[in-house]
């Protein structure tokens, strides 16, 4: 198996495990959005940090995906502000065009993993 097929499995595990410990804790609104967060800030300095040693052709990928990653992390700290993810409307939009943005990478990625 691919070491890079390996990174990607051993993230999803983790964000789901986050994801499932996070809500287990019943913690508040804010909390709960200041972690989420600082996850995903954190996810993005490990993807550009991993792109360091990844092939090149990822390359471009690895900074796309950071990109979205840390404009994903930010809404989490303005929806403290907001209390919602959907108001205002330029923070659902946002959102909207950051998972789309993960989306894209992922797509992103399966064309180029499969391409010979």
């Amino acid at each position: 198996m691919n070491k890079n097929v390996v990174v990607i499995i051993i993230e999803g595990v983790i964000v789901f495990t986050l994801t499932a410990s996070l809500f287990l804790l019943d913690l508040d609104f804010k909390t709960f959005n200041f972690i989420e967060g600082v996850y995903w800030l954190s996810l993005g300095i490990f993807v550009v940090t991993l792109s360091k040693i990844i092939p090149c052709k990822y390359k471009r990928l690895a900074l796309f995906t950071f990109l979205i990653l840390i404009f994903f992390g930010f809404t989490d700290f303005i929806e403290i502000k907001t209390g919602a993810y959907w108001t205002p409307w330029w923070l659902l939009t946002w959102n909207a065009f950051c998972i789309l943005g993960l989306i894209l990478a992922l797509a992103w990625y399966i064309k180029i993993r499969y391409s010979h």
